[in-house]
């Protein structure tokens, strides 16, 4: 991280407060000010990103993940709240690629593969979502998250009893009716 005076520590760290307490436009207006100073100070850039975020300012909060991911590619909390930008914002096709790269540089977070194969699985991408699921599942066997997705994924599939078999394990019991059937939760 860049160095920088005291003067602007004390900058970052009301505009911290700022944030804290739900204030964001005050909070974007002393990060802004600091990068006027120190334009390549990614964690301003990316307080500024979740400030955004949090005013529904999708596409402000983008442009600065962005900024952020130029100055730090390895980023992986700007990786990760990106990718949960678009996901939040329902938009899965940009949210895959970036999901998939935090992923290859560390494979142990169980929510960033469960956001995955929810996008797979909207994206309806039906061989991706059964190979993501099955060696998501080897990782994290206990995820109803990846089970869920990946019971629907087989029902899809046409593979009924081995889908059903994931979604029962996730829901508790699936009864079936004539024409329909009930999920009753464990």
């Amino acid at each position: 991280m860049q160095k920088i005076d005291k003067e602007a520590e004390k900058k970052f760290l009301m505009a911290e407060n700022h944030r804290a307490n739900k204030d964001f436009n005050k909070a974007i207006e002393i990060f802004e000010d600091l990068i006027k100073q120190y334009p390549k100070l990614p964690p301003a850039l990316h307080n500024i990103a979740l400030c955004y975020s949090s005013l529904n300012n999708h596409k402000e909060a983008e442009q600065f993940y962005l900024k952020c991911l130029e100055i730090e590619p390895v980023s992986i909390l700007s990786i990760n709240n990106l990718a949960k930008l678009y996901y939040n914002t329902q938009q899965f096709q940009k949210a895959l690629p970036i999901l998939k790269k935090s992923l290859l540089k560390n494979g142990d977070q169980l929510d960033v593969a469960e956001v995955t194969a929810t996008c797979l699985f909207n994206l309806k991408l039906l061989e991706e979502t059964n190979s993501f699921c099955q060696q998501a599942l080897k990782k994290f066997p206990q995820s109803y998250v990846i089970k869920t997705y990946y019971g629907k994924n087989l029902l899809r599939l046409n593979k009924h009893s081995e889908g059903l078999k994931y979604l029962n394990e996730c829901s508790g019991v699936i009864e079936f009716g004539e024409n329909n059937f009930k999920i009753f939760d464990k």
